[in-house]
Parts: C-alpha cells; sequence; structure tokens
C-alpha cells in the first residue's frame, strides 16, 4: 500500500470513529433528556435542594445570605463552595429575561437541560483522556460507550445537581494531567490541569482529594523530568492568559478553604459554626441523627467488640458490592437497584484485574498515575463511608456510587486499556462482546423502555 492509499485509509477509519462516537453521543442524550423532560420532581438526588439554592443565587450577582430556606435543606451559602448555584442563578436570570412568565417547572426543566450539556462535555474529555491512556486505534470509543451506559451517570445527567459540573471538570483536569505525562506542552497543560481543578474545588469540596492526589503525581513526574523540563521557556500570551486565571481561582480557593481552616480548623464549617442551634435543628440530617444516630460515635475497637464489620470485612463483603450496586443501579429520593446484575458486574471487575496482571507489560507513568489517583481517591471515599457508619451504627447513610465518579473516567480508561493489551485476538473480541453486552443490559436504554411497567410512578404522566 502506498503513502498516500495509507492516509486515505486513515482518514476513513478516523472519520469511521467520529460517527460512532457521534451516535454514541446521541444516543446518550436521547436518554438524558428524556429523564430531564419527562422525570417527576424529588426523584434525583438532592435536586430540591439544588434548585432552591439555584433560585436564591439568582436574587443577586454575589454570595446570597443564608436564610430559614437554605439551612432547611441542611446546607449552608456561609463558606461553601458556590460556584454551581451562582452559575444556575445566571441562567435563572437568563431564562426570566427571555420569559418573564416562566414558571418553576420552566426553570428546572432548563437548568436539567444544562446538566445534559455539562455531561456531554464530561463524555467528550473521556474520549480525550482514553486517546491519551490508549494509544491503538478505534478502543477509545470503549470507555466513551461504557461511561455512557452507566445507568446513575445518565439518570444524574438529567436532573439538577453540581456532579454533574463537578464531573466535567474533574475529566477535564485529568485529561491535561495525563497530556502532560505524555510529554505534550507541559507549560500549557500544567497550568490547564490546575485551572479545571481549581475551578472544580469552587463547585464542590470533594474535589480536593482528587486535586491533591493529581498534584503529588504531577509533582513526582516533573521532579523525575526536571531536566528535560527545566529551564522552562517564556510564557506565550495564552499561557500567561492562564496564569492570571489560576492565580485568581487560587485566591478564591483560599478565601474559602483557607478561611475555613484558619477560623473553624476545617475544610468545612459545621453547621454549629454558623447558625444558631435552633436554626440547626430545622436540617433533615440533624433529625435523622436524632432518630437513627448513636449517643456516642463508635471507635474502631469498641464497633468490632459489638459484631460490627472491621474495615477489611466491610470493604469486601459490603462497600464494593454497594458502590457496584449504586452506581449501575440508581440512587436518589427513589431507588432502582438490578441486584440480578451487580454480579456480572463484579465478575467483570475481577476479570480484568486478571488481564491487567496478565497483559501488562511495562506500562507507562500516565498508566501507574492514573492506578495511583483511582486507589487514593476510592481510599478516601472509603475512609469517609467508614467513618459515617461509626457515627450511624452502620445503617448505610450517605454511600454514593456517584462519590466515585470524578474518577469513573480513569477506571474506564484502564479498562479499555487493558483489553487492548489482549494478545489473543479471539480471547479480546469475546471479551469486548461481553463488556458491550453488559453494559448495553444495564444501562438507561432498557431503564426507559421499562419504565411504562415498572418506573412510571417516577415519571410525569402522559
Amino acid at each position: 500500500m502506498s503513502k498516500s492509499e495509507a492516509a486515505i485509509s486513515k482518514n476513513k477509519s478516523l472519520n469511521t470513529q467520529k460517527v460512532l462516537l457521534g451516535c454514541i453521543l446521541l444516543t446518550f442524550a436521547i436518554a438524558s433528556v428524556y429523564v430531564a423532560l419527562n422525570l417527576a420532581e424529588g426523584i434525583i438526588p438532592d435536586e430540591k435542594a439544588h434548585f432552591i439554592f439555584s433560585k436564591v443565587y439568582a436574587t443577586t450577582w454575589g454570595i446570597p445570605p443564608d436564610s430559614p430556606e437554605t439551612y432547611s435543606q441542611g446546607w449552608y451559602i456561609a463558606h461553601n463552595p458556590f460556584l454551581y448555584h451562582w452559575i444556575n442563578g445566571r441562567i435563572i436570570n437568563l431564562v426570566q429575561v427571555i420569559n418573564p412568565t416562566a414558571s418553576d417547572w420552566d426553570l428546572l426543566v432548563v437548568l436539567r437541560l444544562t446538566s445534559v450539556l455539562y455531561s456531554l462535555g464530561t463524555l467528550i474529555f473521556c474520549y480525550f483522556l482514553a486517546k491519551e491512556l490508549i494509544r491503538k486505534p478505534w478502543w477509545p470509543l470503549l470507555p466513551v460507550f461504557l461511561l455512557a451506559n452507566t445507568l446513575m451517570f445518565t439518570f444524574l445527567s438529567g436532573g439538577v445537581n453540581y456532579d454533574n459540573l463537578v464531573n466535567l471538570l474533574c475529566m477535564a483536569g485529568l485529561y491535561f494531567l495525563v497530556r502532560v505525562f505524555n510529554g505534550k506542552d507541559f507549560i500549557t497543560n500544567s497550568l490547564a490541569l490546575l485551572v479545571f481543578m481549581c475551578i472544580g474545588c469552587l463547585a464542590k469540596y470533594t474535589v480536593l482529594p482528587l486535586a491533591l492526589f493529581s498534584f503529588i503525581a504531577w509533582l513526582v513526574y516533573t521532579l523525575r523530568q526536571r531536566k528535560a523540563i527545566f529551564p522552562l521557556p517564556t510564557l506565550t500570551k495564552g499561557q500567561m492568559a492562564l496564569l492570571i486565571i489560576l492565580i485568581f481561582l487560587i485566591g478564591g480557593n483560599l478565601a474559602i478553604y483557607g478561611y475555613n481552616l484558619v477560623v473553624y480548623r476545617s475544610v468545612l464549617p459545621s453547621c454549629a459554626d454558623l447558625l444558631q442551634p435552633a436554626q440547626c435543628d430545622l436540617s433533615p440530617y440533624h433529625a435523622r441523627w436524632e432518630k437513627h444516630g448513636l449517643p456516642q460515635k463508635l471507635s474502631l475497637i469498641g464497633s468490632i467488640q459489638q459484631g460490627y464489620p472491621d474495615p477489611v470485612t466491610y470493604f469486601i463483603d459490603f462497600w464494593i458490592k454497594d458502590m457496584l450496586t449504586k452506581t449501575y443501579g440508581m440512587l436518589g429520593h427513589k431507588t432502582y437497584y438490578p441486584a440480578h446484575i451487580i454480579t456480572f458486574y463484579r465478575l467483570f471487575y475481577v476479570g480484568m484485574l486478571l488481564l491487567a496482571a496478565r497483559y501488562w507489560r511495562r506500562p507507562s507513568y500516565a498508566i501507574w498515575s492514573a492506578v495511583f489517583i483511582i486507589l487514593a481517591y476510592s481510599l478516601v471515599v472509603f475512609v469517609t463511608n467508614y467513618k459515617s457508619e461509626l457515627t450511624n451504627g452502620f445503617k448505610h447513610f450517605v454511600l454514593q456510587g456517584r462519590y466515585l465518579f470524578p474518577i469513573i473516567g480513569l477506571v474506564y480508561g484502564l479498562v479499555g486499556y487493558t483489553q487492548s493489551r489482549i494478545k489473543n485476538r479471539t480471547l479480546q473480541m469475546v471479551v469486548l462482546a461481553l463488556t458491550l453486552i453488559l453494559f448495553f443490559v444495564g444501562g438507561p436504554i432498557k431503564f426507559i423502555t421499562r419504565y411504562e411497567g415498572v418506573f412510571s410512578t417516577w415519571f410525569l404522566p402522559r
């Protein structure tokens, strides 16, 4: 084959990949828009609270004060990340200018559709991230397909929840991080990484550990490659603009988290730090603690002596299955747990681990960094969950699969990388086929097509 013929063949392949990517995005958009337009209120996790906060932010261009309407939701405005609700407030202002008679339902739908756009951006950055992790054609499409067919991701994308914006920002930040590790424009990609992580921290405090672990991986790489990286060249105008933006964002984060650490000795203040006891009593979380909480938090040793599981047993026997159930099922104010299929997801990930052990040969620094970030961030979520169990007597509150979504792009990227490394062509195609079938059967299409008979109370009447 001549060079021109090879170039034509490569272009055709790229065009076909773009078409398939477009089909995945379109299918996801249809499913998530359907949820956004038809799902009843009170189903998406915390949607009521997010909508209330968004409307409060629409009353001012600054940071509004707390009020009974806000702290009765159990959340607080003062000294907390504000970006998601501030953006929603501006969207509401725009809608009200265009249509002054817009109802609350109209505003809710617009914010839901905005969430769909955030998630479409997340899928696009997932594709870019996968291309950086997987150097073989076609395979970067697999992580995008897996994410688009992750039921909780699609379900959440059709609702008003700050996780949708956070997932986009984290996916983008991780993409630029891996570009650094692949030797691409160190300054620009490093600045972009820091910018997206800092924006993410202004939207939700749970981005902080991801930002820390990403920075650790970046710092180790920089020290290892310092002879090739330094001295740094003169900054371009674009890089200077990114640096200025980053300085402002760091200042914004210090104004929130730095202030909190100095004044409250905590990343976020507690209700008692901000409000009167009578006001804190209005929180639904306080009511839940009154009903289910323990008079005194269990110690690790004391909990084991009382028959509760130790961390290792809890992790193996409960936590892993629960995270899978709440990722490939749906958890909101109503729940759908397809228990019959979760066993297959568990087998799937065990299989990926075995295949990785068999076929990974001298992985790059980017791959090992992805492993480090996944394990470190998962450990933070696990420890947080276990501490909550000690407080509530192992009643399994605040366990959410969506809390792992900031790293799900890396997880799916490694799945695609692992399958692309299988040497036996027949085995590779069998594993790929089983993967596609599992995620399609467990994905949103089946949920939507079955809603008439199983989930009719979740959707608005026709």
